[in-house]
């Protein structure tokens, strides 16, 4: 019992405490003793649109900071200007690299994000190289640096004796005697450039006269809509088989006069009785030598086939029957194959599908063009596979690297209903329109730089051959129906893109 008092003096203490020490709090209503205190401090954060392109280069920016709201926001978009909306747009008229940084504040505090080089405002690259010496005897070592333009982040070189390296400015010895040529591909955040220079290089035995082999010229690259279509068409060198015999400014006409040159051929095989027998064996052994689909007229039985009207069948697929959406997806198919023979494309997933989806766009709006207008006048439409549009697109894509024509045909069925020039005319306009403004349309994605760029580049190739080998005035194409409804029309859209078109391939 001698411990009681300090036992009594303890709870005392203890209820005094209960009774007499207030507790802080703070709610949102209101401040003072019963309450709990509870903060919620912002914490900044953001992201963009986009993040690399070409000036002017605009991004939309969007906050996605937490904590408690409302807030205030500050944005520094790295080149002194700022913003304090929300979700603000900026536009970045120079090239160069932007750190954006973002301040949020509430009542809690405030807080910063800050984006190191999150902007980069630049062009793709343009790629050049020097090498040191360039002639020599065994074993010759050779410094290659690289002296491109637009600052590339990532370098391809091939040395041409079936070596490579990646780094900027490699050392190679050459232990064969011969003359190579040096490829040399490069990317950045904006896309991808590549050079090859024949004959760069030339070892020889030890007591060989060399003999200085002139390197090939720098091609400059243009600025603006030029520039843009340099970038888009791609590179010229693509060994190609006719190479020996046709300069490459020209292989875009060659093309234009075997394709036109085949149909007329085939026409005229198709339509004119009085060949004699001779000559009828003759094309048919031709025919079956190119393969049995090449050339399909020659028979009496495939002008009938491709003679008749088109045939009604039942729509299963946007309108389309189970057929035809075959038909098509084998001409997307065709068309994709074709240009990355054209093109002469690495093999690798993404390029193939980069190819295949261009294409699809390519085809499947072009066709539906045609078909909107013919079941808008009532008519049925019918699309059918094209075996000797498809003979031409790969030799013509084989031969002079641009695939000049298409795997498909429209056909429509106008019995019952009046010969209307105009309706028809209106049907087959509507699909080089498409193609025309589905060209402008890719060129400009070139903008993008990187995997938009090569889409942009093969839609802009797609669409502008298929335009001007659509608008071309012979039967079996779209032209010679636009032709006999509106002469100025045709004249107005075949004109330019034909101009545009050897502009692209002979002058660019």
């Amino acid at each position: 019992m001698k411990h009681l008092p300090q036992l009594i003096l303890l709870l005392l203490v203890i209820i005094a405490g209960i009774f007499f020490v207030p507790v802080a709090a703070d709610t949102g209503n209101g401040s003072g003793a019963g309450y709990i205190t509870v903060t919620n401090p912002p914490v900044a954060d953001f992201f963009s649109s986009t993040r690399y392109g070409s000036a002017p280069f605009t991004v939309s920016f969007a906050d996605t900071s937490r904590g408690y709201t409302p807030m205030t926001y500050r944005w520094d978009f790295g080149d002194g200007t700022t913003s304090t909306l929300q979700n603000p747009s900026h536009t970045y008229p120079a090239d160069g690299e932007y750190t954006v940084r973002l301040t949020v504040t509430n009542q809690y505090g405030s807080d910063t994000k800050t984006g190191t080089a999150y902007i980069g405002v630049g062009n793709p690259p343009v790629m050049d190289f020097s090498a040191t010496p360039q002639q020599g005897t065994i074993p010759l070592a050779v410094s290659f640096t690289d002296i491109s333009k637009n600052k590339p982040t990532a370098w391809d070189w091939d040395f041409g004796d079936g070596t490579s390296s990646t780094e900027q400015d490699p050392s190679h010895t050459y232990q064969q005697p011969g003359t190579y040529t040096v490829k040399l591909k490069g990317s950045n955040n904006f896309g991808s450039d590549a050079l090859a220079q024949a004959g760069f290089i030339n070892a020889s035995l030890p007591g060989t006269v060399l003999v200085t082999v002139p390197a090939a010229p720098e091609k400059e690259r243009d600025e603006g809509i030029v520039g843009l279509i340099q970038v888009a068409k791609g590179t010229t060198e693509k060994n190609l088989p006719t190479a020996a015999y046709i300069p490459p400014q020209f292989m875009a006409l060659a093309a234009v006069i075997t394709s036109l040159g085949v149909i007329v051929i085939q026409v005229l095989i198709a339509n004119i009785g009085m060949l004699s027998q001779i000559a009828f064996r003759a094309a048919r052994f031709l025919a079956d030598l190119v393969g049995e689909h090449a050339v399909e007229k020659l028979s009496d039985k495939e002008i009938e086939a491709r003679g008749i009207a088109a045939r009604t069948r039942e729509q299963h697929f946007f309108g389309l029957s189970a057929t035809e959406v075959l038909v098509i997806e084998a001409a997307v198919i065709m068309v994709a194959l074709a240009f990355l023979l054209a093109d002469r494309v690495e093999l690798d997933l993404q390029m193939v599908l980069i190819y295949v989806l261009v294409g699809a766009v390519s085809v499947v709006l072009h066709d539906f063009a045609h078909r909107y207008f013919a079941t808008k006048h009532g008519y049925d439409a019918d699309t059918r596979f094209w075996g000797l549009g498809t003979a031409i697109m790969f030799l013509t894509a084989w031969l002079f690297g641009n695939a000049f024509a298409q795997p498909y045909r429209n056909l429509v069925n106008r019995e019952g209903g009046p010969d209307e020039t105009r309706e028809t005319g209106i049907e087959m306009v509507a699909g080089p329109v498409v193609s025309i403004i589905l060209m402008v349309l890719f060129l400009a994605m070139v903008r993008l730089g990187g995997v938009w760029a090569i889409a942009g580049g093969v839609g802009f190739t797609i669409n502008l051959i298929t335009a001007v080998y659509s608008l071309m005035p012979i039967s079996t194409m779209d032209g010679g129906a636009i032709w006999r409804w509106n002469r100025s029309l045709y004249l107005a859209l075949f004109i330019p893109m034909i101009a545009f078109y050897f502009f692209t391939f002979m002058l660019v």
